[in-house]
């Protein structure tokens, strides 16, 4: 390996190829030698698998790693030697219909007729409608245990679709056929993805999926930076870097990523906080345009009008488990970003222009707001980092009460003109 400073062209090369394959925020993870955390998850989902009739739905935030886990739990069978497990999976999308459903994922399985011959699932169904019935007598050519993962079940906007799904979940588990349907979709709860069937209540283990931990996160960075050989991380824009994140492993892959490709760029294997300084300018700048429109739709105004500040409070809020706050958990991080006291009468319409006419970028609850978007809350800090409406030594520190203001003061650091309300 060469040494700091010195990377030669080929291993700048190796370097950048083995980052792109370790850190895909663009994708979700697909192979268990690129997941980390999870591990609570990860059980549950393995007991469901292993308990004959039992189907899982797993749920929660967009961006918090649902598909990844699913797409990986099949290799943490393989990697344990239970290789007679077969897997199909589809993703659903507006509009599709039972039969398309089925159809794609029989598509994806194989059994031998009585001639031996090998032939694809999808085969043995009936042409045009069909029934619960039929997935179930489709099922029992298998003579090996199935998983079918369905994908962003809450797209499914028919409900004659949601009903025949859990018709089929009832019949399967009934009937004790040895396949696991892993149900995914952004949701609340389960009533919310698949609806009330109290029918298949009994067979349904829920597997909700919150934001990660701090360590989590750090296991994904150092995960991924174990398979680009030769490249470490400073401590600071390793923390760093799982803080910005907020729970949200998509910002994780993308940061460390730039991060890393940033250091490779000027020739090291290590990364600083210099290249972590780069990669949010990348990050905000190059790979998060759709974030970038809605901010810039919700931020933008007449002279005198300042939003900015006020969206950059929400986004630094304390929240609730489910990323809910309310307008006086937005006065302390105002007041750090403008130097100045404000009261909640003073943003109270910018909140009702958030969840209305500017965008919406926030949806509200009665009292109490949150992103519509998850990943816009870390895009935001990401955001005010990079214009300088914050700093990264003040995100560093652990809150401090109100009497000392001058460790939380970023007048110096908002260089625009006075801020009105």
């Amino acid at each position: 390996m060469d040494s700091v400073g010195e990377l030669g062209l080929d291993t700048r090369i190796r370097l950048q190829m083995a980052i792109n394959r370790a850190f895909t925020p663009g994708a979700p993870i697909d192979s268990r030698d690129l997941f980390a955390g999870r591990r609570t998850q990860v059980d549950k989902l393995l007991n469901v698998i292993f308990q004959r009739g039992t189907h899982a739905v797993l749920f929660g935030e967009r961006g918090v790693g649902k598909t990844s886990l699913a797409n990986t739990i099949f290799d943490f069978l393989i990697y344990n030697g239970l290789t007679s497990y077969s897997r199909a999976r589809v993703n659903c999308a507006e509009g599709i219909s039972f039969a398309e459903m089925w159809r794609s994922l029989f598509r994806q399985l194989t059994y031998e007729d009585e001639s031996r011959e090998t032939l694809t699932l999808d085969m043995a169904l009936p042409e045009g409608q069909i029934h619960s019935e039929d997935i179930r007598e489709t099922f029992q050519l298998l003579n090996d245990p199935t998983i079918i993962i369905i994908d962003e079940v809450d797209r499914i906007g028919d409900a004659g679709v949601r009903i025949a799904l859990a018709d089929t979940i009832k019949t399967l588990s009934d009937n004790a056929i040895d396949t696991t349907f892993l149900l995914v979709g952004v949701a609340d709860s389960v009533d919310q993805l698949i609806g009330e069937h109290v029918s298949i209540e009994r067979a349904i283990r829920q597997v909700p999926m919150p934001r990660m931990s701090k360590s989590e996160l750090l296991e994904v960075i150092d995960n991924g930076l174990s398979k680009c050989e030769g490249m470490s991380i400073d401590a600071a824009p390793r923390e760093r870097i799982a803080d910005y994140s907020q729970g949200l492993p998509s910002y994780t892959h993308l940061l460390a990523r730039e991060a890393a490709l940033h250091a490779v760029k000027l020739r090291r294997a290590r990364v600083t906080m210099e290249d972590l300084d780069g990669a949010i300018k990348e990050a905000v700048d190059g790979q998060l345009e759709t974030n970038l429109t809605l901010y810039n739709k919700a931020v933008t105004a007449a002279r005198g009008i300042y939003f900015k500040p006020v969206l950059l409070a929400c986004a630094l809020a304390d929240k609730d488990e489910k990323g809910f706050f309310y307008a006086n958990n937005i006065t302390q991080p105002l007041r750090i970003i403008t130097g100045r006291e404000i009261d909640i009468p003073a943003f109270a319409q910018h909140l009702r222009d958030f969840s209305s006419s500017r965008g919406p970028i926030l949806e509200r609850d009665g009292r109490r707001y949150r992103f519509i978007k998850p990943l816009m809350g870390p895009y935001v800090i990401l955001r005010g980092l990079a214009d300088g409406l914050i700093e990264e030594s003040q995100l560093s520190h652990p809150p401090v009460t109100s009497t000392e203001p001058e460790q939380l003061s970023l007048r110096s650091v908002y260089d625009g003109p006075p801020i009105e309300f």
